[in-house]
């Protein structure tokens, strides 16, 4: 009979490890969809933002000017150098975050399939346990 029990408490070790995995996959799934909706508004952001280099009088024409006109402004807008390295940072921090969301839901995917394994492993040797037990 201490084989049963044992066995009960496997399960039920098992149980509980397989719901903390699962909580742990939602909340990583959650976090995951925070960081590409943050992604997404960087993106956003960035293509709204008057710093695109493909608009003609944007932030780069207005940084970088024109050296072969001689009436050329060639100082630096310290102002719009420092929002497009802000923007820049953003992008790269949203970037980061997105790719460490991506780690942990991976590692929290490992972690339930792990626990499911163990999970399934101890109800078939209770049900096989249970089953011998019935023959008797």
């Amino acid at each position: 009979m201490s084989t049963h029990a044992e066995l009960e408490t496997t399960r039920a070790k098992a149980e509980a490890d397989w719901r903390k995995a699962n909580d742990d996959m939602k909340k990583a799934q959650t976090d995951r969809a925070e960081a590409n909706a943050a992604w997404d508004k960087v993106v956003s952001d960035r293509r709204k933002a008057e710093a695109d280099r493909r608009k003609p009088g944007a932030v780069w024409d207005k940084a970088f000017p024109d050296r072969r006109i001689a009436g050329a402004d060639r100082r630096n807008a310290d102002g719009y150098i420092a929002a497009l390295s802000k923007s820049v940072a953003a992008r790269n921090k949203a970037y980061a975050e997105r790719g460490k969301a991506e780690a942990d839901c991976a590692q929290a995917e490992a972690k339930l399939s792990t626990a499911s394994v163990e999970r399934n492993k101890a109800i078939a040797a209770l049900d096989e346990l249970n089953r011998e037990q019935q023959k008797r």
